[in-house]
């Protein structure tokens, strides 16, 4: 049961950061983007829901913390231009992709753009707004909601980037066990 949550984390923030959707754009001189979201994945026939914080230094970094219990941050997602890094909290391990990696198994595939673009449109800044998207993920049939809200532009400092030296750096089937 244990592997799967982290499967399933592993999955919805991939998935989370990878939605695409059709709403008109974030104000034009924003730098930084906090926001919460409420997610639902339907992963074949099982559903999960869950709590996240994504944060956005625009055209730089996109952090998406998913907390399945408890606001306790389980799985983490860091996205830059060139790769996607997914950190296991809870067993303490990490993977890096690169784009060009999701386009054999993901579908659609994501890319850095599609990732900011998805969670920074919005037509105010304090609207909540929602997303719905199908992929596929090898033989898996996912379902992704998304549901964001409380959003705050420019009050963000630096990015603290995970520190990966206390993890051990595994193979996206190891997180991934599907």
């Amino acid at each position: 049961m244990k592997k799967y949550l982290i499967a399933i984390l592993a999955i919805c923030s991939l998935l989370l950061a990878s939605c695409n959707t059709q709403r008109s754009a974030q104000p034009k001189r924003y730098q930084t983007l906090k926001e919460k979201a409420q997610v639902s994945l339907q992963l074949d026939e099982h559903e999960y829901s869950m709590s996240a914080t994504v944060q956005v230094w625009r055209n730089n970094l996109v952090i998406v913390s998913l907390q399945p219990m408890f606001g306790i941050e389980m799985l983490r997602m860091e996205a830059t231009q060139d790769s996607v890094v997914i950190v296991d909290k809870m067993n303490r391990r990490y993977t890096i992709l690169q784009y060009d990696m999701f386009d054999k198994d993901i579908k659609p595939a994501p890319s850095y753009r599609m990732i900011q673009d998805f969670v920074t449109a919005s037509k105010k800044p304090k609207a909540k707004t929602k997303a719905q998207i199908p992929f596929t993920l090898g033989k898996h049939k996912i379902m992704i909601q998304c549901s964001f809200s409380q959003r705050e532009y420019n009050a963000l400092a630096a990015p603290k980037r995970m520190d990966l030296k206390r993890y051990k750096q595994v193979g996206l089937r190891e997180i991934l066990p599907l």
